[in-house]
């Protein structure tokens, strides 16, 4: 049979495991906040290079609708992996606790 063990394990085992889903919301915002800052800049250059080429170049106007739906769908999926990345990561921090404890 496996010993337990020492209680000082366990209970900072316990702690850094609190501690880590404490962390959870921090890490998914750290994750989304990145890519809200990579959609901003694509919005931006979509808008600097419209307003540049406006109303001289008229194919600019497909051209920004067209990046425009591929940089908002593909932000949008990058938007929900940071949020399973910070939910993935703090489950597997967890997990990590509980193996420190039970082996």
């Amino acid at each position: 049979m496996r010993k337990l063990p020492e209680p000082q394990i366990i209970i900072d085992s316990i702690g850094d495991g609190v501690v880590e889903v404490a962390e959870g919301p921090a890490r998914v915002a750290i994750n989304t906040a990145e890519v809200a800052k990579t959609y901003a800049s694509n919005v931006k250059g979509n808008m600097d290079d419209l307003k540049t080429r406006l109303p001289q170049d008229l194919s600019a106007i497909p051209d920004f609708a067209v990046r425009a739906v591929g940089h908002t769908v593909a932000d949008g999926i990058s938007l929900v992996e940071g949020i399973g990345k910070g939910i993935t990561d703090t489950l597997d921090a967890v997990k990590n606790q509980i193996k420190r404890v039970t082996g």
